[in-house]
């Protein structure tokens, strides 16, 4: 487990190397394939490598992005895997044993009836000791039953991807505990051990969906719970510039109107409520005099993801969209001098 983001002491008589955080958000498979198109415009407009920054931290569908570029997939692989296209050869031959997962693809329906009891009503309790520091989405998942689906692909499919180490590279990746609803960040000093693709599949385990994550004997869910982002935690470290990418969000800073039937309804509200959270999180972390960049669906890529977000029949048009919607925005010059960090 990493102890800090280093900074490099460069060459004598060089400024310091920016030191950059990449934060991918939760989105399902939706979330994938949004996190590949902005992934690939911004490596092809900026030529940057999204493999060597800093610190990623990553929630759910965000984790299986961040373990792809920790085991050294390129940003080009990784769209071109989602997109079902060809893939380099180094590519190829890194996924050899993961493809189901880095394609969002490893879902495996269970067997049998349901419990239709609370998973962890124990989390009413904690939420009473600690007022304001259990979130909604927490405390919601302790109260409804718990997921059926299990993660074991996702866990085996990481590890083997990774070798089951945890990457050199400073990675976060943020979980909730289900009994307490505390927020619990694999990879950052004192979390409890766990291999990538343990922590990956507790953070991928959408509560109501997907099993719960036993890891030392704690059970372990999906890090959205908390925020679909968890941008708040790459406050105060002194970072040089943060990009975002949080496909349950939206783009745009004001608030819209909200008239169309349900189900529409029901996500329109949920990506505002998301955009907020984002917001608010972001001003924390310009607070600290770190900038702050986020991608986020525009209309035309939310006409595209659709209202399921575990359609894996949309991966395609979704990362193609994607990409074209921040290829657009990478042509601002203004959006180009707020990312000059990335190619110092």
């Amino acid at each position: 487990m990493q102890e800090t983001v280093a900074k490099s002491a460069g060459s004598p008589g060089r400024q310091p190397a920016a030191r950059v955080a990449l934060v991918l958000g939760a989105g399902g498979v939706a979330g994938i394939a949004f996190h590949a198109g902005v992934l690939a415009a911004m490596s092809e407009s900026l030529g940057w490598d999204p493999r060597r920054v800093d610190l990623i931290v990553a929630t759910s569908a965000g984790s299986i992005t961040a373990s792809g570029l920790r085991a050294g997939l390129s940003a080009a692989d990784i769209y071109a895997r989602t997109c079902d296209e060809a893939l380099s050869p180094e590519g190829a031959a890194l996924l050899a044993g993961s493809d189901a997962v880095m394609g969002g693809r490893a879902i495996r329906r269970p067997e049998g009836r349901p419990r239709l009891v609370p998973a962890a009503p124990g989390v009413v309790w904690a939420a009473g000791r600690r007022p304001g520091r259990v979130r909604p989405g927490a405390l919601i998942a302790g109260l409804i039953p718990v997921g059926r689906i299990p993660t074991t692909a996702i866990a085996e499919g990481v590890d083997a991807l990774d070798g089951g180490a945890w990457p050199e590279r400073t990675t976060w990746i943020c979980t909730v505990r289900l009994h307490d609803g505390r927020l619990v960040v694999f990879g950052r000093p004192g979390a409890p051990p766990a291999t990538m693709g343990q922590a990956v599949a507790a953070s991928c385990a959408i509560p109501g969906f997907f099993a719960p994550v036993e890891i030392g004997g704690v059970r372990y869910i999906d890090g959205g719970a908390h925020s679909t982002t968890n941008l708040s935690q790459v406050s105060r470290l002194g970072l040089d510039l943060v990009v975002v990418s949080a496909p349950m969000a939206r783009a745009g800073s004001r608030p819209q109107l909200l008239f169309p039937k349900f189900p529409a309804a029901l996500g329109a509200v949920g990506r505002e409520l998301n955009r907020l959270q984002l917001g608010v999180e972001a001003r924390r972390v310009r607070a600290g005099g770190t900038p702050v960049v986020a991608f986020s669906p525009t209309p035309m890529d939310r006409s595209v993801m659709g209202f399921n977000p575990m359609d894996e029949s949309r991966r395609a048009p979704i990362a193609s969209q994607a990409r074209q919607s921040a290829l657009r925005r990478l042509e601002r010059p203004e959006l180009r001098d707020q990312l000059a960090a990335l190619t110092d």
